[in-house]
C-alpha cells in the first residue's frame, strides 16, 4: 500500500487554527486513508498521536519554537521515514522547507499544494522548489503564481463530505441569502450588506477576526435584517444552507482588478452547493472556475453592490431559475468536487500522471470566455 505523509505547520482545532487550510489538510488526509497507509503530521503545544483507523494515523508534535505560524521540531524526521510521498500543505512555511529537504534526501516523492497561508522560511531565500517533485494547486487560479523553478503540476481542486452537507428536502427557500466565511475586508461582505435588496435576510456566518471590520459591517446593517452567527457547528451552518435561497460570495478586487492571494480556492461555495444553494459569486480569483454562470449560480462583477442585489431579486423572483440553479449546484459538487475526486486526483499525480488537463474543465463565464 502506497504510504504517504501529509505536513501541515497547524491543524484544525481552537487551540491552532480553524482556517480552510487546516480543515482541506484534514480531510484529505482522511479521505486518502481508505486508499493509503496516510499520516497526518501537523505542531503544537503538545505531543499527540491517535490512531484514527488501521491506515490513518494523526500526529501533533510538539513545537519547539513556541510560535504558532512559525513550528519546529526535530522529531519530524522520524515521522517522515519510510514515506513513498511527503505531501505538504502551505508552501512558504518551515515545516514544508524541512520536510521537502529531507523528503527528498530519503528518496521520498514530494508535492507540495499552497494553500495561501505563509510565514518565516529559509525557502524566501533558499529556492526549495529543487527538493519538491510536483506541485498540486487547488485551483487554476492558484496554479497561475506556483513558485520556483518549474515543476509538474496538476489542479486538485477541494472537496466536500456530502454526508455532513446533504441536499435538501425539497426545491424550496426561505428566501434568505447566507455569508459564510472569516469576518475579514478581503472578503467584501461590506458590498454585500450595502447591495442587499430591502426586506431580505442576510445570515452572516463565520469568526469576526477583525473587530473595527465588524463593527462597520453593522453600522452598515443598520435597517436591514442582517443576522450575524458566530461559532456554529457544521451540522448548525448546513442546515441554514439547506432552506436559504443563496450562498453570496462577494471577492473584491483592487484597483488593478485582482484578488491577489485571496480564494485560492472557495470552499464556501461548494459547501452551499452541496447543499442545493446556488451562489451568487464575484467574477474573481478562482470562483469562475466552481461555479458555471447561470448553471449552479450567477456571477457579477466584483466591487458591485448593484450587481449583487440585482442577482438576488432575479432569483427571489424567478422560481423556474432558482430551482434549476439548486439542482445543477448539487450535481456539480458531486461530480467535481467531493473528497473522492480530489484523492484520486492527487494519487494520479503522486503516480506522474500530472497532466492539468486532466483536471475539470474551467467554467464558462457569462461572456463566453473562460476561467
Amino acid at each position: 500500500m502506497l504510504r504517504v505523509c501529509h505536513v501541515s505547520p497547524t491543524y484544525f482545532a481552537p487551540e491552532s487554527v480553524l482556517g480552510g487550510g487546516e480543515r482541506f489538510a484534514e480531510e484529505l488526509a482522511r479521505a486518502m486513508a481508505h486508499r493509503a497507509a496516510v499520516k497526518l503530521v501537523s505542531f503544537g503545544r503538545r505531543a499527540a498521536r491517535e490512531r484514527v483507523s488501521p491506515t490513518y494515523e494523526r500526529v501533533i508534535l510538539r513545537n519547539w519554537s513556541g510560535r504558532t505560524l512559525v513550528p519546529f521540531s526535530p522529531r519530524l524526521r522520524r515521522e517522515l521515514r519510510g514515506a513513498d510521498v511527503v505531501h505538504c500543505h502551505q508552501y512558504f512555511v518551515l515545516p514544508t522547507f524541512l520536510a521537502a529537504w529531507l523528503g527528498s534526501r530519503q528518496g521520498s516523492r514530494v508535492f507540495v499544494s499552497d494553500l495561501g497561508g505563509g510565514a518565516w522560511t529559509p525557502g524566501f531565500h533558499v529556492d526549495q522548489s529543487r527538493w519538491v517533485t510536483g506541485h498540486l494547486p487547488i485551483s487554476r487560479y492558484a496554479a497561475r503564481s506556483l513558485p520556483g523553478r518549474p515543476r509538474p503540476a496538476r489542479v486538485i481542486y477541494c472537496g466536500v463530505d456530502l454526508a455532513r452537507h446533504p441536499a435538501r428536502a425539497a426545491l424550496e427557500h426561505d428566501g434568505s441569502a447566507v455569508s459564510l466565511g472569516r469576518i475579514l475586508p478581503h472578503k467584501g461582505l461590506h458590498f454585500l450588506i450595502d447591495g442587499l435588496p430591502a426586506g431580505m435576510t442576510l445570515h452572516v456566518i463565520g469568526s469576526p477576526l477583525d473587530a473595527a471590520y465588524l463593527e462597520r459591517l453593522r453600522q452598515l446593517a443598520r435597517g436591514k435584517d442582517v443576522r450575524f452567527h458566530f461559532g456554529l457547528d457544521d451540522g448548525a451552518v448546513a442546515a441554514i444552507l439547506r432552506r436559504a435561497m443563496a450562498l453570496v460570495h462577494p471577492t473584491p478586487v483592487d484597483a488593478g482588478g485582482s484578488a491577489r492571494g485571496h480564494e485560492l480556492f472557495g470552499m464556501a461555495l461548494i459547501e452551499a452547493m452541496a447543499c442545493g444553494c446556488p451562489v451568487v459569486a464575484s467574477r474573481a480569483a478562482s470562483l469562475p472556475e466552481i461555479v458555471d454562470h447561470q448553471r449552479q449560480g450567477l456571477l457579477v462583477p466584483p466591487n458591485d453592490p448593484a450587481a449583487i442585489g440585482a442577482a438576488l431579486w432575479r432569483l427571489a423572483g424567478d422560481a423556474e431559475l432558482w430551482a434549476r440553479l439548486s439542482a445543477g449546484a448539487r450535481l456539480r459538487v458531486e461530480q467535481e468536487f467531493t473528497w473522492d475526486r480530489v484523492v484520486e486526483r492527487c494519487l494520479e499525480a503522486y503516480a506522474g500522471a500530472g497532466d492539468p488537463a486532466a483536471a475539470p474543465a474551467p467554467a464558462q463565464l457569462a461572456d463566453g470566455g473562460t476561467a
